[in-house]
């Protein structure tokens, strides 16, 4: 076992990694959370995929969620013939409702209310803004347009309304029957795409139901930062989603953007994704550029959780060397990070739970604790801790596999399963050997431990204890080594 890997890496499934064996070959590297692309289909269509990925982490024996990415109202042109069409600059080209067939002069999107969003003089990007148009007139359901910047254009490409405002709903209908399926099959985290209010989150949680996982908004549209601390204020994380966000926006402005969302993130205790195009030149090659190298370097200084692959993972021609590509530099910029981070703003919620987590690393910090334990509850404690990023390993003591999984997203958290009612004693035994028989300590090693006393009574943690890592347990076997993404080679 070399190099502990902190920052987790969401995998997203897809064509190259959809088989049992593809799957653990991706854990295997580094992978600590597969990712479920609601756009490539509907949710009962992803049940198998959700099966194979339960079974792939049961046999790597590792406790490794699911993420369920909500499309949201996704505006793309519609059929363009099989190789292309090319659109030359000072051309003319339409967009219209009609069903019409794609052609180098038009083409129909199945954004039914485009004309009703935009005037003469707006601008419409279109394939991640490589493709510029401006609004000439608008003619009930068509959209005429000059082509100021030209390029090839296939089907099903996205499109994009810079500093204006869309008429549809964050969720649509799928959206809707999405989050049903996500609720039915046991989906540990939910990202909602093109969030622009708090209400677009409320919203979610409603349709999840009263047992709602954790639920991210990605940071797609500008309204979205407009309302940032409010949204933030609803949801369980944030993913920050460079891709739409560096259309709607000047692309000079995302990194800067990107930093200060990670703050505020990490100020208030939450979760925290950079997403989309960190490796992308490895979609078709095996090794990233040194570009992206620095690019998933800065995300982990940042301070994210957790850096994603897409394409990189779901179509790329080598997704195990993508994961293993992420994980090493992840690694490497752990090294630096912990001398680069400074206290977490003044104004970090105040909680028992932020309490103790601040208290307790930074005892670990002082005696140079081996790990920091955390005994079996929700996972708050644990998740304020992430949020200091301790030089200690944080072990999460839980007895429910959801929570287990959820905490596998966090920064430096290995998730530990424990029978539910152990007592404290017996809870820190089990500990000690998963400890031991990983190599993260040896016997007469300090830890820290972090719980709520009395167990079991759902109390806000109230007591840190200094530990010494002991041998002579008395269990007939050590735990299972179902460990997260900080163990892996």
């Amino acid at each position: 076992m070399t190099g502990l890997k902190y920052t987790k890496i969401i995998a997203t499934l897809g064509p190259a990694s959809s088989t049992l064996e593809q799957m653990r070959q991706l854990i295997k590297e580094g992978a600590d959370c597969f990712r479920l692309n609601m756009s490539h289909g509907n949710g009962d269509a992803m049940q198998p995929l959700v099966d194979r990925a339960r079974e792939a982490a049961r046999l790597e024996q590792r406790y490794l969620p699911l993420l369920a990415d909500i499309q949201g109202p996704k505006l793309r042109i519609g059929q363009m013939p099989r190789d292309g069409v090319t659109l030359h600059d000072d051309g003319t080209f339409m967009l219209t409702s009609r069903p019409v067939e794609g052609d180098a002069t038009q083409v129909h999107s199945p954004y039914e209310t485009l004309a009703n969003d935009v005037e003469p003089g707006a601008i419409i990007l279109i394939a991640d803004g490589t493709i510029r148009l401006q609004v000439e007139s608008v003619d009930g359901g068509d959209v005429h347009c000059r082509v100021l910047n030209g390029g090839r254009l296939y089907s099903n490409k996205g499109l994009n309304l810079p500093g204006r405002s869309i008429s549809i709903p964050t969720l649509t209908e799928k959206d809707q029957a999405d989050l049903a399926f996500a609720a039915r099959a046991g989906i540990d985290l939910v990202a909602i795409s093109f969030v622009r209010t708090p209400d677009d989150i409320r919203l979610a949680r409603k349709l999840l139901g009263p047992d709602s996982p954790p639920v991210m908004a990605k940071l797609e549209r500008p309204e979205a930062l407009d309302a940032l601390d409010e949204i933030l204020d609803v949801s369980d994380g944030i993913m920050v989603a460079r891709g739409d966000l560096g259309v709607e926006l000047p692309f000079e402005s995302v990194p800067i953007l990107q930093k200060e969302i990670l703050v505020r993130a990490r100020a208030l205790g939450k979760w925290a994704v950079v997403a989309t195009q960190m490796l992308g030149s490895m979609v078709i090659s095996h090794r990233p550029t040194r570009a992206e190298a620095s690019d998933v370097v800065n995300a982990v200084l940042d301070g994210a959780d957790a850096v994603m692959l897409s394409e990189e993972s779901a179509t790329g021609v080598d997704p195990a060397a993508a994961v293993r590509a992420m994980a090493a530099l992840a690694r490497n910029a752990e090294e630096h990070e912990r001398e680069m981070v400074r206290t977490i703003a003044a104004d970090e919620q105040a909680s028992f739970s932020a309490g103790v987590a601040i208290s307790a690393v930074a005892s670990a910090e002082n005696i140079k604790a081996r790990a920091i334990i955390t005994l079996a509850g929700s996972g708050y404690t644990a998740l304020h801790m992430s949020k200091r990023r301790p030089r200690a390993p944080i072990i999460a003591l839980g007895s429910q596999e959801p929570t287990l999984r959820r905490l596998a997203v966090l920064h430096g958290v290995v998730p530990l399963g424990v029978q539910n009612r152990l007592d404290f004693e017996t809870q820190l035994e089990t500990a000690d050997a998963f400890l031991l028989s990983n190599g993260l300590a040896e016997p007469g090693d300090v830890v820290v431990v972090a719980a709520a006393l009395p167990l079991g009574q759902r109390k806000e943690p109230n007591t840190i204890r200094f530990h010494r890592v002991r041998k002579n347990y008395n269990m007939t076997e050590p735990p299972q080594r179902r460990v997260s993404g900080p163990l892996s080679e």
